[in-house]
């Protein structure tokens, strides 16, 4: 928004300046005004409207506000039908959004909230708040009989004022009322922070300064001080002072639209006045019943339409303005007839409170069907009629609207999504609030137990893994300790050992595996006998060292390792040789499995020989799996049946690595970070089943990062993937299924936006493309000037844009650009010389 440039002149100081409207905040949400009056206020739900995932989640998040209008619409009882003599009895309220922006400082009780405030010291995010305010009516006497109403009456004349007792029956019907609605209690540090917006929520008793079309405000003597130095008459020619902000207030004159329906965007004219600036939203009204809004429009009617016919007759309006003033007419009237007719805000006043001084007020909130005017020398007036409680009014714009027009207003929109606590995957797209995801979330609640990451290639899908795994790691465990990572990266030469070295992690190389013999032998690693027979029949049997014979030994296989294992067998080649001694298995069966554990290191790794040796031990820091300069030869999803004998191997070493890591953070809250999951996806239904049994039984969280979504879909999937995380992909096939997936509209503008690249243009007029999802970049300097954007899809369901913000120091050790891994090797190797 532009700022103004020109000087304007100072206008005297009024001779009183309230710093605030409430004299006494009273348990249970109530306030008590200067004036005497109480009122009892309440917290509006926010939720995403702009983001919204559907029409229908939209039309939801406005219902509590609707619901809490007619509410009180109902509690008015008039004595007339007309508006003039029923206008003193209509119930008084005031909704205040208050939006502040703040350092980034995790909520209280955060696990990992000092590691997260370090990471991101100069983070921004922004406060929001909205309350609604009802103005409480008092009644002689209370519920306490005739004497308690002569103590009221003499206590009145005696104090002055209203005894609080006076209105418990109005409270106890509002607070039942508002609590049916959906609307909370607010806290008392909320009301302070809306009790005190022109300060940054911190406190209300500042130093105010008027000029003929914006607001300073001073938090300390200091910043007046310097003020006055300055000369307070041009405040362009001060200097920078501390403690000190500007504020623009203005009125809403009007709206670009006549009637809109509550699912169209172009009623949402509040999100484009927050978006560009606005701090606070104010509208104060009174409750009009629908019954009384059709009986006055019924009266108008004849008036209104006798006043168009006379207007043509005397030709001032041609036959085109006589339609269209009759359909106004008609449009109005069909608002109050559906629904058996809603609540009238009447005399209705709307302030914004933007921050800093706006130079041209019609371009405020672009987008935006809202008409604003500044208040002119009303700057003070405007600011006290903002506050809670206040009783002065300053706006001369009043407005008789439905209250349809502030409830789908989007005034309680709030671009929030995922777990309350957890690792941060970024900031939401456009309200920059933190987005979190929990290693424990799904089981707690007995969710589906799987999350996908679904990305492109370079799309900063590695380093999403990388980021939140370095989180979780820091988070406790529910046995004490932290919560054990496992990262599963089965890609060659794919290598992020600094990352996981630096955060104190470990390293589990294919290369070393040669010499290991059955680590990740099903046998030592499952929880029970029966699981590890079963795993490692099954495993053997996708192996099939038998080829067409494999029919033949199905059931003895199963049969064989049973009663090895019963008889004290550690491992399957130990089991085997135990059956086979005790006549228990015949040595055609046998014999080809020991072979292949002679030959293939990779077949080794699953199928110990040796009693002795030791399963995979997961700590409770990071272990990283990872192929190294071994080549882990897998089939492409969908031709694992007809697979040669070794691609059938490295399958199967994928699968085991992913079920004995599984088992090993059995009820430890750790987390399984699986890379190119389509080889396990691609593994089909029945392995995805097997895996969700065993993390929900075991409390542990798979994450599968992947750029075929498809193979999801064709394994029909989607009934164990709780959530996930969209990040930006070229292929319009797979964009379209990671849509279809989280139950997203594939439509032109998000596929779009989902599939667009980094830049625009060609040669020297190249720039970012703001569209586009992926991380954005300066051309010239090449810094990053914006993280990816991914689209969350959260545990309950919303689904809304994360940019994926990431600390220096976390992308210089785990950045995978190739000029970024030549430093990591030259530091690394200095540090041996």
């Amino acid at each position: 928004m532009a700022r103004n440039s020109k000087a304007p002149t100072a206008q005297p100081l009024m001779d009183v300046s309230v710093p605030t409207m409430m004299r006494t905040l009273l348990p249970g949400g109530r306030m008590l005004g200067v004036d005497g009056s109480l009122w009892l206020v309440r917290k509006v739900p926010l939720e995403p409207v702009v983001d919204a995932k559907s029409i229908d989640e939209r039309i939801n998040t406005y219902t509590p506000l609707m619901a809490a209008y007619d509410e009180l619409s109902a509690m008015t009882h008039t004595t007339s039908n007309r508006r003039a003599l029923a206008r003193k009895d209509y119930r008084q309220t005031q909704e205040l959004l208050v939006n502040l922006k703040k350092l980034y400082n995790p909520e209280t009780g955060h696990p990992i909230a000092g590691f997260l405030k370090e990471s991101f010291p100069h983070q921004i995010t922004e406060k929001r708040l909205l309350l609604l305010a009802v103005k409480l009516n008092g009644k002689l006497g209370g519920n306490g009989g005739f004497r308690h109403a002569i103590e009221s009456f003499a206590e009145t004349l005696v104090v002055g004022g209203t005894p609080l007792s006076d209105f418990d029956t109005d409270l106890a019907r509002v607070d039942a009322a508002l609590a049916r609605c959906g609307l909370s209690v607010p806290s008392s540090q909320e009301i302070a922070i809306a009790n005190s917006f022109w300060n940054q929520g911190h406190f209300p008793d500042t130093v105010d300064l008027p000029h003929e079309d914006h607001l300073h405000v001073f938090s300390d003597a200091k910043a007046v001080r310097m003020a006055d130095a300055a000369g307070r008459e041009d405040c362009h020619s001060w200097p920078v002072i501390p403690n000190h902000r500007t504020l623009t207030i203005a009125t809403l004159e009007g709206f670009d639209f006549d009637f809109v329906s509550p699912s169209s965007a172009e009623a949402n004219w509040a999100t484009g006045l927050v978006e560009d600036g606005a701090v606070a939203i104010s509208i104060r009204a009174g409750i009009e019943p629908a019954k009384v809004t059709r009986a006055e429009l019924r009266r108008q009617r004849k008036r209104y339409l006798d006043d168009i016919n006379e207007r043509l007759k005397q030709n001032k309006m041609e036959l085109s303005e006589q339609e269209e003033m009759v359909k106004v007419l008609e449009d109005v009237e069909a608002v109050y007839a559906s629904r058996q007719g809603s609540p009238t805000l009447v005399d209705c006043s709307v302030l914004v409170a933007f921050d800093g001084e706006v130079e041209d007020i019609s371009q405020a909130g672009p987008g935006s069907a809202a008409n604003l005017r500044i208040m002119n020398f009303r700057q003070r007036q405007a600011l006290a009629e903002m506050m809670l409680c206040s009783y002065i009014r300053a706006n001369p714009n009043l407005h008789d609207m439905p209250t349809q027009n502030v409830a789908a207003s989007g005034i309680q929109s709030l671009s929030t999504v995922g777990d309350k606590t957890g690792a941060l995957i970024g900031f939401t797209e456009r309200d920059r609030q933190p987005a979190y995801v929990s290693p424990t979330a799904a089981s707690t609640a007995d969710g589906l137990p799987l999350m996908l990451v679904a990305g492109g290639t370079g799309s900063g899908k590695t380093q999403a893994l990388l980021w939140m795994g370095t989180q979780m790691n820091r988070i406790p465990g529910p046995r004490g300790g932290r919560s054990p990572q496992v990262i599963v990266d089965p890609k060659t030469d794919s290598d992020h050992s600094p990352t996981v070295l630096a955060a104190g992690g470990q390293v589990i190389s294919l290369d070393d595996l040669q010499h290991s013999d059955g680590i990740f032998d099903p046998i030592r690693f499952a929880k029970s006998p029966d699981v590890g027979v079963e795993l490692a029949a099954s495993m053997l049997g996708a192996i099939n060292p038998w080829g067409v014979d494999k029919g033949k030994y199905e059931v003895a296989i199963y049969t064989a390792l049973r009663y090895g294992v019963a008889n004290g067998a550690k491992c399957i080649g130990q089991a085997l040789k135990i059956s086979l001694g005790h006549g228990k298995a015949a040595q055609e069966m046998v014999q080809p499995i020991l072979d292949l554990a002679e030959a293939s290191p990779m077949f080794r790794a699953c199928v110990g020989m040796s009693p002795e040796s030791q399963a995979l031990n997961i700590f409770d820091g990071i272990t990283l799996i990872k192929v190294g300069n071994s080549h882990l030869d897998l089939p492409e999803p969908g031709a694992i049946e007809g697979a040669p004998l070794m691609q059938r191997v490295c399958l199967a070493l994928v699968r085991m690595m992913v079920f004995g890591s599984a088992m090993a953070l059995t009820g430890r809250g750790g987390v399984i970070h699986l890379d190119e999951a389509w080889v396990f996806l691609g593994a089909g239904k029945a392995e995805v089943e097997r895996l969700g049994r065993l993390a929900r039984s075991q409390g542990v969280l798979p994450i599968l990062y992947t750029q075929r979504v498809s193979d999801a879909l064709k394994a029909e999937l989607t009934g164990y993937i709780s959530r996930g995380f969209i990040l930006p992909i070229e292929d319009r096939i797979e964009a379209e299924a990671a849509c279809r997936l989280f139950n997203l509209e594939p439509t032109p503008e998000r596929l779009g936006r989902i599939r667009a690249k980094a830049n625009v243009g060609e040669g020297e007029q190249i720039a970012p493309n703001r569209n586009s999802m992926r991380a954005l970049r300066d051309p010239r300097t090449n810094q990053v000037i914006r993280g990816a954007i991914g689209i969350y899809a959260d545990l309950t369901g919303r689904a809304v844009p994360v940019e994926v913000v990431l600390p220096p120091t976390f992308l210089s050790m785990a950045s995978t650009n190739p000029e970024d891994i030549r430093r990591r090797q030259e530091a690394a190797q200095a540090v041996l010389v």
